[in-house]
């Protein structure tokens, strides 16, 4: 890439000027570990098709990392080959059974309840996931901070049909005419259909076990294999079913979906609310939920939702199964095993390393197996997650989420959240968020990435028709950058979500949107080698259909890197007047950055600095004692320092040689002098 050197000084000068000139060096080292990386020199996605073929690659050494989970059929020939660790990650997500709760009498809560208690979760896990699985009874899953799975004093976990059968006694199922099935409580014959996909084994065995729960219960039931599809579109315009089995999977530990999905609003509204259930104590903490600003009062209502929820049983969750991770250990350490995206995520890429070698510089190539090309390199216009595997490590969020799922400030190294009661200038009602930016982040052209571009992004989202990124920004009123390194965004409504609204949205250079257009954010389509980003790893190749490239981005405002490297050139002295004396240091660094050189304390000079030996003319100076320090940085926001003494002196040496040589000539003077005399009285004599 050609480097425009004028370009670069202002913007190193900036960037480095404003955030550690004056500052101790921050080394994210030694205080936040989990943020140091990239740690590998390239990351490569190698196209290949089909899970068999992605088994055989990873065994043959031609990938270090399935690229997706992997199903449990695979398990004993991996566990069985040489190099290879599977592992497991509970599931962000679960399957579960939805009723049909406006329909009688699968309106009575007694029937769910007394339905999932007699419901064996545990022998779900055991026979059909042959123990892959956990029992799971909320409607969030166990690994999200937010779930209320274990805090209530009951479970449905194990097989209970006597709590079943008496609940069903007390509420008025009773077996009428001895028949050997219980009637509804006005008297009515009534039978159960489970259905569950026809082209899912795992489905089909469910929904047998559910009908034996049911039978437990002296219910008739039967699980009815059926198309998926079809009793999905049911679902969806909420036509008539009894019982279907069904999974559930989410992207992030956000919960306030929550609130919408069983809303008693939407429980006629299509693609909401399947079961059709209405509860108005559930919907008294709705308001909460959406519009609390702390996490605290956030918490509180999601666990009072998810009480009444398991109590009211409108769904029965089944199971929370493992997700399998594969990957060989014979070359690399460090993979992350995240409780979102298991051991093919972000986090891998991030700290992954070659066993046994120094993490700095990155050294290696850690390959990835991907079952579909990248198919544009604008994350605006793609709804491929196997091309976001790739995108996400060119550009940045302002907040991540690390491998427990919480949120990391990332280019928001601290933020500030404010409504009316915290300041008056805050508009009642409205949200205000102040973000302050990390100070080295720098994009692949060498410009600062800054509160401008952040700002632009989120306005750029929010005003361009359709694009998917804005949403969810609806609400926003304003987005701007009260300095380089601070942003204010503010919401017309009051919601701790909004954090993430902001937060987990990836930050576009302001030059490329500014350049493309709000209308052309689904034709942007740039090629590799003219791509700006800002990740932690840069594009170096993508060739359709085969891989793509990815190398270590050297200036990545977190790269793991040491402080520059400085030699220590002799103190100089010179003679008042004299020509030709310089400094010479010849440091060096793997990222260089910017050189300032002071003279008692007064900065007399700073540039680029690319590495080279930095050459400072010391001519000129009066009569005195000079310290002249030398500071130089890389782009990791490292710096190191070194100070050289020049002592320029009057030149009395010279003129006390002046005496002495005068001296000597006067004595010569008398000696020739006194032999002169000699010679003329000797000859005197001799006349």
């Amino acid at each position: 890439m050609r480097r425009e050197y004028p370009v670069v000084m202002f913007s190193v000068c900036l960037l480095v000027l404003a955030s550690v000139c004056v500052n101790q060096p921050v080394q994210a080292a030694s205080e936040t570990p989990l943020s140091d990386g990239p740690l590998v020199q390239e990351v490569v996605f190698k196209v290949i098709e089909g899970t068999d073929q992605e088994v055989s690659a990873l065994i043959g050494d031609s990938v270090d990392l399935i690229g997706e989970f992997v199903s449990p059929d695979y398990l004993s020939v991996l566990e069985s080959a040489a190099n290879i660790e599977v592992v497991e990650t509970l599931r962000n997500g679960y399957g579960y059974l939805t009723i049909k709760t406006d329909k009688y009498p699968l309106n009575i809560t007694d029937f769910r309840r007394a339905f999932a208690f007699a419901l064996d979760k545990e022998r779900i896990c055991a026979e059909v996931w042959d123990g892959l699985a956990m029992p799971q009874d909320s409607l969030i899953p166990q690994l999200n901070p937010y779930s209320a799975e274990g805090h209530l004093s009951y479970t449905y976990y194990a097989a209970s049909p006597t709590l079943g059968n008496d609940l069903l006694d007390d509420a008025g199922f009773v077996d009428i005419d001895s028949d050997g099935w219980r009637e509804a409580p006005n008297g009515s014959d009534f039978s159960i259909s489970i259905e569950c996909a026809s082209s899912s084994p795992t489905a089909i065995e469910i929904g047998e076990i559910a009908a034996d729960a049911l039978i437990a219960l002296d219910v008739q039931a039967a699980a009815v294999p059926t198309d998926f599809y079809e009793y999905l579109n049911r679902l969806y315009f909420h036509e008539d079913y009894d019982m279907v089995f069904v999974g559930a999977s989410f992207t992030t530990f956000d919960v306030d979906w929550i609130a919408a999905e069983f809303s008693s609003e939407n429980a006629d509204e299509p693609y909401w609310n399947f079961p059709c259930w209405r509860n108005a104590t559930y919907d008294s903490w709705s308001d909460q939920l959406l519009h609390a600003t702390s996490y605290d009062d956030v918490y509180e209502a999601a666990i009072n939702m998810q009480e009444i929820w398991i109590h009211a049983c409108p769904e029965v969750v089944c199971y929370d199964n493992a997700l399998l991770s594969a990957y060989r250990t014979d070359k690399f350490e460090g993979q992350v095993n995240s409780n979102i995206d298991g051991v093919p995520g972000w986090w891998t890429n991030y700290k992954v390393h070659l066993k046994g070698s120094p993490t700095e510089p990155p050294t290696g190539q850690f390959r990835w197996s991907t079952p579909l090309d990248v198919d544009t390199l604008n994350p605006m216009a793609t709804s491929s997650a196997y091309t976001m595997n790739v995108l996400n490590n060119l550009y940045d969020s302002l907040i991540i989420q690390d491998p427990e799922g919480n949120d990391m400030p990332w280019l928001a190294q601290s933020y500030e959240i404010q409504t009316h009661d915290d300041n008056a200038s805050v508009p009642a009602g409205h949200m205000r968020f102040i973000f302050n930016l990390v100070q080295n982040a720098v994009w692949t052209n060498y410009m600062p990435l800054t509160a401008y571009d952040v700002a632009y992004t989120l306005n750029y989202y929010a005003d361009a028709p359709g694009n998917p990124y804005g949403a969810d920004l609806t609400e926003m009123t304003t987005a701007y950058a009260s300095d380089y390194f601070t942003v204010v965004v503010e919401f017309e409504t009051e919601s701790y979500w909004y954090l993430h609204t902001i937060g987990y949205k990836l930050i576009l250079p302001m030059s490329v949107l500014s350049a493309i257009g709000p209308s052309g954010w689904s034709s942007w389509n740039p090629s590799w080698d003219e791509v700006v980003t800002s990740g932690p790893f840069t594009i170096t190749a993508n060739v359709a259909g085969e891989f793509s490239e990815l190398t270590y981005n050297p200036l990545y405002f977190n790269a793991l890197s040491l402080p520059p490297a400085i030699d220590h050139p002799a103190d100089i002295s010179y003679a008042v007047n004299s020509t030709g004396n310089t400094i010479v240091w010849n440091p060096s660094d793997a990222n260089p950055a910017l050189y300032m050189v002071y003279r008692n304390n007064t900065m007399i000079g700073a540039g680029l600095w690319t590495g080279d030996n930095i050459t400072i003319n010391i001519d000129g100076l009066d009569v005195g004692t000079y310290n002249f320090t030398l500071y130089v940085f890389d782009f990791s926001a490292n710096y190191a320092y070194d100070t050289v003494w020049v002592h320029v002196y009057t030149p009395s040496g010279v003129a006390l040689d002046l005496v002495a040589i005068g001296i000597a000539a006067g004595a010569v003077l008398v000696v020739v002098l006194i032999g002169w005399v000699l010679i003329r009285s000797r000859r005197g004599g001799n006349g």
